[in-house]
């Protein structure tokens, strides 16, 4: 659940933090425009009248203006300085403002009332930067703070994840060993004297040795899966020949479990990149859930159709709905339909080991309930198809 989730998750929070970006850029250019446009229609004009003297020159941009009022507070506060120390900056003085004929024209008072507004307007100036970078400062926090009660959750859920699935698993090879440990004492102690009830007996010792076996299988599965290091070996194949062979695999167990089965499968060969081995894993446990969690006379079918680019693959049955309480945590461990873990055998580990191998395939497994006509449900995997046609670089 984290793997999936945790993308999406900052993939959403990218978008958010560019477009929160974008609006503050925007704000900034507007409110930039407009003062500017204050600045040269009124203020501008204003001080030049006021101090009767052309110091600022209308219709300039707004970083001229700025650059224009940077420089006359730097010359008014040379100007101070050299008036306390003489001598002191001359050079500075007058290369920062060449038309300082027009301050001296000014008197002392006006010059302080001068720098005075100036430092004001400056300030109005910087106003829509400052007030960008808080509010841009203030959700990246906010945002920041949000990921990490997020992680911080996760990792609660995962850790309560992990407790229940070690009790699932105690549970399940519990079950199994406490029968095998009662047939063998009775065995040993001679209490079974009859011989097709022995034989009865180690039939049992043997069926249930099997679903311990199978249960620490998937169980492995699940946690390479999970294991840093692991990746798959993926390679174009035959995905249509690939999953009809996995059909006839399954066939024998389908009718033995006294069940109707059918396959739509192309005939035409169909090509995509994945791992045979975890593939024929992912597709075998969705067989063998539907026969495991269906009753005798359930039909159960194979398709497989490409549609826009994409395999879609389904495993169906005509057996009961599957709750809807049960659909959003269908795919985690130790998950199933039953009212019992153990009224119709297996674990719940099948199907998140499927939804682990597709996942790691870049594909998507989903349940489909209702489904195509004749059947209640179906486990749908979608895969990328690729061409038909072989490149050079792939021989």
């Amino acid at each position: 659940m984290m793997q999936t989730e945790m993308p999406q998750k900052i993939e959403h929070l990218k978008r958010f933090l560019i477009i929160r970006l974008l609006l503050v850029m925007a704000f900034i250019l507007v409110s930039e425009r407009l003062i500017n446009l204050f600045a040269g229609q009124i203020v501008f004009p204003a001080l030049n009248t006021f101090f009767r003297a052309e110091l600022f020159l209308e219709k300039q941009s707004s970083g001229t203006n700025v650059f224009l009022i940077v420089r006359l507070v730097i010359h008014f506060i040379l100007e101070e300085i050299d008036g306390i120390l003489p001598g002191s900056f001359p050079f500075f003085s007058r290369s920062t403002w060449k038309n300082s004929g027009l301050i001296g024209k000014i008197s002392g008072t006006q010059q302080i009332l001068m720098l005075v507004v100036l430092f004001l307007f400056l300030c109005i100036y910087s106003l829509p930067y400052i007030l960008g970078v808080l509010y841009y400062s203030n959700i990246v926090i906010k945002k920041m703070d949000e990921v990490r009660e997020y992680d911080r959750k996760q990792r609660e859920a995962f850790a309560k994840k992990r407790n229940l699935l070690l009790s699932d698993i105690t549970h399940d090879l519990k079950t199994p060993i406490t029968t095998i440990a009662g047939y063998v004492q009775a065995l040993n102690d001679g209490m079974v004297k009859d011989a097709e009830k022995q034989k009865q007996y180690l039939t049992a010792i043997r069926q249930k040795s099997l679903e311990m076996s199978e249960l620490i299988t998937l169980l492995f599965n699940y946690v390479k899966l999970d294991s840093e290091g692991f990746d798959l070996k993926k390679k174009r194949v035959n995905i249509t020949e690939l999953v009809l062979q996995i059909a006839a695999g399954a066939y024998t167990d389908i009718e033995d479990a006294g069940m109707e089965f059918d396959v739509e499968i192309p005939e035409d060969a169909g090509y995509a990149e994945v791992d045979k081995a975890q593939f024929t894993r992912a597709l075998t446990n969705l067989i063998t859930n539907a026969v495991k969690h269906n009753s005798p006379g359930t039909k159960i079918k194979i398709s497989m159709k490409h549609k826009l680019g994409y395999w879609v693959i389904k495993v169906m049955d005509s057996g009961e709905n599957i709750d809807e309480s049960l659909m959003e945590n269908l795919f985690d461990p130790f998950v199933m339909g039953d009212e019992s873990r153990n009224s119709r055998g297996g674990s719940g580990l099948g199907l998140s080991v499927s939804k682990k191998v597709i996942d790691m395939h870049g594909g998507k497994l989903l349940l489909e309930q209702p489904t195509e006509e004749g059947y209640t449900k179906a486990f749908c995997i979608r895969m990328k198809q690729m061409e038909d046609s072989i490149y050079e670089y792939d021989n």
